[in-house]
């Protein structure tokens, strides 16, 4: 498949950032590790070192979650000049290029990163349930990222020698 050579730039770019953004939710992963599943109580404490751990691990999975549906996946079908009408129908592509396992499961990680933006006072029990479902998909969300990777070397993007 030749690819749009004016879009592989953009995409590279946009690779680095996902990149980025797996390794800081990878490190977020191993500092928490220890700290999962949560409790509403747990996040009654006064642990200041956790919430900051926390904190990380909640933008990161966000960060990571946008850049992949944001920019990445734009970025893949700009190179392979295909045309998205609209998200549905992008991840539904994605599926097709096995860079999503599913687009209920990429669904579901979307639900989890716009619940983060819903933080409520007194609402440790809602918070400790939308974190350790964050915690829970996190290995999927990374795995986008492996299977992007599988599917953009199939491509020959990295080599500069598109298949």
């Amino acid at each position: 498949m030749l690819l749009n050579p004016r879009y592989v730039p953009l995409l590279l770019q946009n690779w680095s950032e996902v990149n980025r953004c797996a390794h800081r939710l990878n490190s977020s992963l191993a500092r928490l590790q220890a700290d999962f599943p949560l409790t509403g109580e747990r996040l009654t404490t006064e642990d200041e070192s956790l919430f900051e751990r926390l904190d990380a691990f909640r933008v990161r999975y966000a960060d990571l979650q946008d850049a992949i549906g944001n920019k990445l996946f734009r970025s893949i079908l700009l190179v392979l000049d295909e045309k998205s009408i609209n998200m549905a129908d992008t991840l539904s592509k994605m599926e097709k290029y096995a860079v999503l396992s599913s687009v209920d499961e990429w669904r579901l990680m979307r639900e989890i990163r716009n619940s983060f933006s819903h933080d409520y006072p007194d609402a440790e029990q809602e918070r400790a349930l939308t974190l350790n479902r964050a915690w829970e998909t996190a290995p999927a969300l990374l795995g986008v990222v492996l299977a992007a990777e599988k599917y953009l070397q199939q491509l020959g993007v990295f080599t500069g020698d598109p298949q």
